[in-house]
């Protein structure tokens, strides 16, 4: 298992998951209690009313006057402000007295007119009492008294289950959800660690194969000028034609090598992004001829075919690393295509922008593919890949260098059979 991933189970999943449990079991504690104060209450409310009824008779007895009533009934409201909301004194014949917080409802159950009454079976008539629901509100009751004749004081009062307004059943579901929540975080984190943790596999397998090509496309070229070295070091090759020829190879090998570590150079410079393009307006006919020259020798005499546009076409790009773009889409064309058939260059004006095409007649790639050759040392596993030296890193450079140059480089399938690969570069026009 990936070490990454043991430490995601180990410090987040497990103690995500025991957070989970236990949020769930303290809302279902939570639940439970809230539910067992809501019966309580359901079975009390009734003497709390018939209590609170007895508090205001017993408050308004020595009120004397209306001022003296009204203070009796705010302080009587300041000690039970939890669920009295509203408090009123009316008067037979005069109306209100005074009120204040008095809902609608309450004002509409207790008219102050010449029938003092009270909705339900609670008649006026009597001393003290309460009334409940009020309309058709299940959850409103008022606790009254008569302090004089032809007068009804009150407080209204709010029996609702629970104060909050929030049901606890709603609180359960919400806590729940936000547990599932978690749940499908901590999964959908873990599969994206896995995915993941897949491409470090891949990506790590990658590097151990280009470790392995690239030790073995240095190995060749070394070993050769190693093999010459030493004959001429025995003095084994005197004459001129000879010794001008191993030269010739010693000088070609070593830029072989050398090539191979700046490719591995650049490739370490445009993934830390530190690459330094020297920009500079030249014909990109010229780039692509210069480039087909140096590697003519890899295809057969008819194998490369250049085919240069019309007049100049200019760029504004660094003159090196376009001509090493269009070196490498060729040696691409050289390891995998040349002996199926020639393999034409061309430069073409396309709408604003700079073309170069590399087409040839070569075994195709698979469009699934397409894209993922220019990865960071990918190469298609098939027999020729297998047979053919290469490391995986020129056509990710090709793109790397055209995209910082603002352009790109593609593959297509080409008509008849083989691909084609495109370097575009914005154009520079005439002035």
């Amino acid at each position: 298992m990936n070490k990454d991933l043991k430490c995601y189970i180990a410090f987040i999943v497990l103690p995500a998951i025991a957070l989970a449990v236990g949020g769930v079991l303290f809302l279902h504690g939570e639940f439970a209690r809230q539910q067992e104060g809501i019966q309580n209450w359901r079975k009390i409310r009734g003497e709390f009313m018939g209590e609170l009824a007895q508090n205001v008779q017993g408050a308004l007895k020595d009120s004397a006057d209306g001022p003296a009533r009204i203070k009796a009934l705010l302080d009587l409201r300041a000690e039970k402000e939890e669920r009295v909301k509203g408090v009123f004194l009316w008067k037979k014949g005069e109306g209100v007295i005074w009120q204040e917080g008095v809902s609608e409802a309450v004002r509409a159950a207790f008219p102050t007119n010449a029938k003092w009454h009270a909705v339900g079976s609670k008649s006026m008539s009597m001393k003290r009492g309460w009334t409940a629901p009020v309309t058709n509100n299940a959850n409103l009751a008022v606790a009254w008294a008569r302090p004089a004749s032809g007068e009804v004081a009150g407080l209204e009062v709010d029996l609702r289950d629970n104060l909050t307004g929030s049901d606890p059943r709603d609180l359960f579901a919400a806590g729940t959800c936000i547990v599932a929540l978690l749940f499908v975080i901590l999964l959908v984190g873990g599969l994206l660690l896995v995915r993941a943790a897949r491409r470090a596999r891949t990506e790590s397998a990658r590097k151990t194969t280009f470790i392995d090509n690239l030790s073995h496309e240095l190995k060749i070229p070394l070993a050769v000028v190693r093999m010459k070295v030493e004959r001429l070091l025995a003095g084994k090759i005197a004459e001129p034609e000879k010794l001008q020829a191993a030269y010739r190879t010693i000088a070609e090998e070593n830029g072989e090598v050398i090539r191979q570590v700046d490719d591995l150079l650049e490739l370490v410079r445009t993934g830390k992004g530190t690459r330094r393009y020297v920009r500079a307006i030249f014909d990109l006919n010229l780039a692509v001829d210069e480039a087909a020259a140096a590697l003519r020798d890899r295809f057969s005499p008819d194998g490369l075919e250049v085919k240069l546009a019309g007049g100049t076409v200019r760029v504004d790009a660094d003159p090196d690393a376009v001509r090493q773009i269009i070196r490498n889409l060729l040696d691409n064309a050289a390891k995998y295509a040349a002996a199926k058939g020639p393999v034409e260059v061309a430069v073409a004006h396309a709408g604003g922008w700079a073309r170069v095409t590399v087409a040839d007649r070569g075994d195709g790639i698979p469009p699934n593919e397409r894209e993922r050759i220019f990865e960071r040392f990918y190469r298609i596993d098939n027999d020729l890949t297998r047979t053919t030296g290469g490391t995986g890193i020129g056509l990710c450079l090709a793109r790397c260098f055209a995209r910082d140059m603002g352009g790109e480089v593609t593959a297509d399938a080409r008509p008849g059979g083989g691909s084609v690969f495109t370097l575009e570069l914005p154009e520079v026009r005439h002035d």
